[in-house]
């Protein structure tokens, strides 16, 4: 219960932070904020990611709690299992959380790129917070639990108690964090429409098969990840608007191509093997199923660089890595 408190204040502060009426009073984010401000949402941000990081030390050893009711969609994904596409999802999602970042950077260094910075940042210690909290009060085993094959058990002995953090997921609820407040961020700084609905189906296509391969992993079932997904548009959109971001910018024609993407993605997903397309790219080299041993089906941890690079006009920085 003092879980869910702490997750509820974190919000309620967004708003008594800002001066009277701000919630309801757009600012531009090239504007100034006071000392205050600042102080008291880096604060909040600092103390949400360490909340969650002493929740794993705390109770980084736990059993299974509650499995859900028998769900049709659920059912039929319980024979999952793809180490291949549980590691090409981290790296969209390393894709989509980081893309917004570079994109602010993109357009000088000032001071919109700081608030917008500060409000990215405390968008996801929002999501992180209650995401990590409602896991530990569900407990649910992973769809991969359920399997009967030695391997596979193995496997699951060796997670511990991350096999039984499958509600909801953390992957989806972290990528459509990043792909709504990413996305309503820069459509908040640029009025290049052209580029701002680029951004909006880039992300919203990342996050969408970011969520489809946990399912295809066997680390979700489909419940998780639509609960993620609308846990994240939740919280991508409401820090933003407590901070007085613009969402009015935001054109019907770009909220139009977020939905199209996603749509698109979650319909696609249910009939194309995502592995299978992007083998043809070497994206997704790993055995995707249980047919070789699971220790030989692992991926070293990829290697990513984060460099100045010379641009016209100034530094930029440049994200390069292995896929």
């Amino acid at each position: 219960m003092l879980r869910v408190v702490v997750s509820c204040g974190l919000a309620a502060a967004l708003c008594w932070g800002q001066p009277r009426a701000a919630c309801a009073e757009p600012k531009p984010l090239s504007q100034l904020r006071s000392t205050r401000y600042y102080d008291l949402h880096a604060g909040l941000t600092g103390t949400a990611f360490v909340v969650v990081a002493a929740h794993e030390l705390v109770t980084g050893h736990h059993g299974p709690g509650f499995d859900l009711t028998s769900f049709g969609p659920d059912d039929v994904v319980r024979d999952n299992f793809s180490e291949a596409a549980a590691h090409l999802s981290d790296k969209l999602l390393a894709v989509t959380v980081v893309a917004p970042v570079l994109l602010q950077m993109s357009q000088g260094f000032d001071t919109s790129v700081g608030n917008a910075s500060l409000i990215y940042a405390e968008t996801h210690s929002l999501n992180l917070l209650l995401n990590n909290t409602i896991k530990l009060i569900v407990r649910r085993p992973r769809p991969y639990t359920h399997s009967k094959d030695p391997r596979i058990t193995a496997f699951m002995d060796r997670q511990g108690s991350d096999a039984y953090a499958s509600f909801y997921s953390a992957h989806a609820s972290t990528a459509f964090t990043s792909a709504m407040a990413g996305s309503l961020l820069y459509a908040a700084r640029t009025d290049e429409l052209k580029a701002r609905h680029v951004v909006w189906g880039f992300e919203f296509l990342m996050a969408g098969m970011t969520a489809q391969l946990r399912v295809r992993a066997g680390r979700h079932y489909r419940t998780d990840i639509w609960v993620g997904t609308l846990a994240g548009l939740g919280t991508g959109l409401l820090v933003p608007t407590l901070h007085g971001v613009d969402v009015k910018r935001v054109r019907g024609s770009e909220m139009a191509t977020a939905g199209s993407a996603l749509a698109v993605t979650m319909l696609l997903s249910e009939v194309v093997d995502f592995c299978s397309v992007l083998d043809v790219l070497h994206l997704c080299a790993l055995p995707r199923d249980i047919s070789v041993p699971l220790q030989d089906a692992r991926l070293s941890s990829p290697s990513w660089a984060l460099l100045p690079v010379p641009i016209p006009g100034g530094v930029g920085l440049s994200l390069a890595g292995q896929l």
